[in-house]
C-alpha cells in the first residue's frame, strides 16, 4: 500500500510542477511580448532615448528570468532568444530586430504550451 501512496504523491507533485511551469512560462512570455510591443511603438515614434531605456528594461527582465527558464526548456531555444535580446542595442535595423525577437518569444511560448500537438 505504501507504493501506491508514493505513486499518488509523485503524480501529484509532477502535476503541480507542470502546472507551475505552464503558468511561469505564460507570465514570462506575456510580459516579454508586452515590453517588446512597447519598444516597437517607441521605435515607430522615433523616441530613441525612451527606446534605449525600454531595451535596458527588457534586458534586465530577461536576465532575471533566463536562468529559471533554463530549468524548464530546451537550451537552444533559450539561447537563441537570449542572443537576440542581448544584441538589441547593437542592432542596425531596430524594427527588424524587435520583430524577430518578439516572433522568437511567441514561437517559444507556443512550443512550451501543453497541447496535443506538443505531447505527441
Amino acid at each position: 500500500m505504501k507504493r501506491v501512496w508514493f505513486a499518488v504523491v509523485f503524480i501529484l507533485l509532477c502535476s503541480a510542477l507542470c502546472i507551475y511551469q505552464q503558468g511561469y512560462v505564460k507570465r514570462c512570455c506575456g510580459e516579454l511580448i508586452y515590453m517588446l510591443e512597447q519598444a516597437q511603438e517607441l521605435e515607430e515614434a522615433k523616441k530613441d532615448d525612451e527606446l534605449k531605456l525600454k531595451i535596458d528594461e527588457i534586458q534586465k527582465y530577461w536576465k532575471q528570468k533566463n536562468d529559471f527558464l533554463f530549468v524548464f526548456s530546451e537550451h537552444s531555444d533559450i539561447d537563441e532568444i537570449a542572443l537576440y535580446i542581448r544584441s538589441l542595442k547593437e542592432a542596425h535595423n531596430m524594427k527588424s530586430a524587435l520583430s524577430e525577437t518578439k516572433t522568437l518569444v511567441i514561437i517559444y511560448y507556443e512550443n512550451e504550451r501543453i497541447t496535443l500537438a506538443n505531447v505527441f
